[in-house]
Protein backbone atom coordinates (compact mmCIF):
# COMPACT_ATOMS: atom_id res chain seq x y z
CA UNK A 1 0.00 0.00 0.00
CA UNK A 2 1.27 3.12 -0.92
CA UNK A 3 1.80 6.30 1.74
CA UNK A 4 0.28 9.45 1.09
CA UNK A 5 1.02 12.53 2.72
CA UNK A 6 -1.77 15.30 2.53
CA UNK A 7 -1.65 18.52 4.20
CA UNK A 8 -5.11 19.98 5.52
CA UNK A 9 -5.41 22.18 2.34
CA UNK A 10 -4.65 19.48 -0.63
CA UNK A 11 -7.65 18.17 -2.26
CA UNK A 12 -7.37 14.37 -3.42
CA UNK A 13 -8.23 13.20 -6.55
CA UNK A 14 -10.94 9.99 -6.42
CA UNK A 15 -8.53 7.40 -7.90
CA UNK A 16 -6.29 8.74 -4.95
CA UNK A 17 -8.39 8.26 -2.48
CA UNK A 18 -9.79 4.63 -3.84
CA UNK A 19 -6.10 3.85 -3.49
CA UNK A 20 -6.06 4.69 0.15
CA UNK A 21 -9.35 3.59 1.05
CA UNK A 22 -8.79 0.21 -1.21
CA UNK A 23 -11.55 0.99 -4.10
CA UNK A 24 -14.45 -0.37 -2.00
CA UNK A 25 -18.00 1.14 -1.68
CA UNK A 26 -19.20 0.79 1.78
CA UNK A 27 -22.08 -1.78 1.83
CA UNK A 28 -24.98 -0.60 3.82
CA UNK A 29 -29.03 -1.47 3.45
CA UNK A 30 -29.44 1.72 5.81
CA UNK A 31 -31.97 3.94 4.82
CA UNK A 32 -31.39 7.88 5.18
CA UNK A 33 -33.83 10.31 7.30
CA UNK A 34 -36.37 10.47 9.85
CA UNK A 35 -38.52 7.40 11.21
CA UNK A 36 -41.65 7.01 13.37
CA UNK A 37 -41.68 3.40 14.04
CA UNK A 38 -38.45 2.60 15.81
CA UNK A 39 -37.07 0.84 18.91
CA UNK A 40 -35.58 3.21 21.89
CA UNK A 41 -32.56 3.15 24.64
CA UNK A 42 -33.77 3.48 27.96
CA UNK A 43 -32.87 7.36 28.47
CA UNK A 44 -34.61 7.94 25.24
CA UNK A 45 -31.67 9.80 22.99
CA UNK A 46 -30.79 6.81 20.69
CA UNK A 47 -32.68 4.61 18.82
CA UNK A 48 -32.55 1.99 16.04
CA UNK A 49 -34.21 0.93 13.34
CA UNK A 50 -34.55 -2.28 10.62
CA UNK A 51 -33.16 -1.73 7.13
CA UNK A 52 -35.08 -3.58 4.21
CA UNK A 53 -32.25 -6.99 4.92
CA UNK A 54 -32.76 -7.09 8.73
CA UNK A 55 -29.43 -4.44 9.16
CA UNK A 56 -29.93 -2.78 12.49
CA UNK A 57 -29.48 0.65 11.73
CA UNK A 58 -28.73 3.16 14.35
CA UNK A 59 -29.56 6.53 15.03
CA UNK A 60 -30.48 9.65 17.12
CA UNK A 61 -34.08 11.23 18.27
CA UNK A 62 -34.81 14.33 17.72
CA UNK A 63 -37.04 17.01 19.57
CA UNK A 64 -39.97 16.12 17.47
CA UNK A 65 -39.60 12.60 18.43
CA UNK A 66 -38.44 10.83 15.79
CA UNK A 67 -35.64 8.59 15.01
CA UNK A 68 -33.05 10.11 12.31
CA UNK A 69 -30.31 8.62 10.92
Amino acid sequence: MKKFKVDKSQVLSKNAQKEILGGRPVLSSCPTGCFDLFFSDAFGNRCAVPSNTGEICFGRINREGNCCL
